[in-house]
């Protein structure tokens, strides 16, 4: 139980965290906070100290139904709860709002790992898990894809544009293909890795998007890797346009494949929501695709995507 009274913290310096996912059979890398008034904390385990689920049995026993970290560890935390992230989206008496936000804080973490250079094989099976963990949430929870989209960012970085891609893309796979948890999975990886090809073979930048080389390298990268067919799909043509007016090969209507579309779509409106200044709502950014982007996209997909926002 408590060992040791913090003085009291300045608000917002401690996050709280469910109890779920944090039992491991490793040592803990950060300590672990019990709140007993308000801005006041005391110390529940400190850093390197065992914790096991009989820790976390006897705290649900006596009712505590979270613990705190500094904001300093969140990463260190995102990294315990990797492995067990399924479980944490499982657990039905932590609020779906805060397992959302855990799923995308470790989220953005294995995004910006894996797209800091062109992925490997081990950082895609990582990617792979935590694809599967949300398609799950999806199909479980009928609030669970509003949770994910509230915790979506403005960003224009490489990293945080692929997590949004992806995630949309999942939204979009289960709302208008009606796909499965394995094709809601795919559909992520496709939206996760569809700019890989941007990616500097020596992590030194990022090509611009205007490069219509990306589309190629990208695609033949991922097939180098073995990954599904729509995942590399949607890296060759994710600026292929419903009316033909895309790149690199000029596919129109039902030549381009329905994940690809998807992620074509969610990408282009994630570009226009970042790029307005001042900056505009979702539902006007929404407006001004329909306005520049006439007839560039299949109606019954951006119809669908207008529904993931209602």
């Amino acid at each position: 139980m408590p060992t040791t009274l913090e003085a009291p913290a300045k608000p917002g310096s401690y996050a709280a965290i469910p109890l779920s996912g944090l039992a491991a059979s490793e040592p803990l890398a950060f300590p672990l906070y019990l709140r007993t008034a308000d801005q006041v904390w005391v110390l529940y385990r400190p850093a390197t100290s065992d914790l096991d689920a009989s820790h976390l049995g006897r705290l649900q026993a006596e009712g505590v139904a979270e613990l705190f970290i500094r904001e300093c560890d969140r990463a260190l935390y995102y990294e315990r709860v990797t492995d067990s992230l399924d479980k944490l989206l499982k657990a039905r008496d932590v609020p779906v709002e805060r397992r959302a936000e855990v799923l995308h804080g470790v989220a953005v973490k294995m995004a910006e790992e894996l797209l800091a250079t062109p992925p490997d094989r081990v950082g895609i099976q990582k990617a792979q898990k935590v694809m599967m963990a949300t398609s799950g949430l999806l199909l479980r929870e009928s609030q669970g894809f509003a949770a994910i989209r509230r915790t979506l960012s403005v960003s224009t970085s490489l990293s945080r544009h692929a997590l949004t891609v992806s995630f949309l893309s999942m939204g979009l796979a289960r709302e208008v293909l009606g796909a499965d948890a394995n094709g809601i999975m795919v559909a992520g990886l496709a939206g996760l890795l569809h700019d890989v090809g941007r990616i500097d073979p020596d992590g030194i930048g990022v090509e611009s998007d205007e490069d219509q080389g990306h589309t190629v390298r990208g695609a033949e990268y991922l097939h180098s890797l073995g990954l599904p067919e729509p995942v590399v799909q949607a890296a060759r043509s994710h600026h292929e346009r419903w009316d033909g007016t895309g790149f690199p090969q000029g596919l129109a209507r039902d030549a381009i494949p329905k994940f690809t579309h998807n992620v074509d779509l969610v990408d282009t409106v994630d570009k226009v929501y970042n790029t307005q200044n001042p900056k505009v709502g979702v539902f006007d950014a929404l407006r001004i695709l329909a306005m520049a982007y006439r007839d560039c996209f299949d109606g019954a997909i951006a119809a669908g995507l207008v529904k993931l926002f209602r």
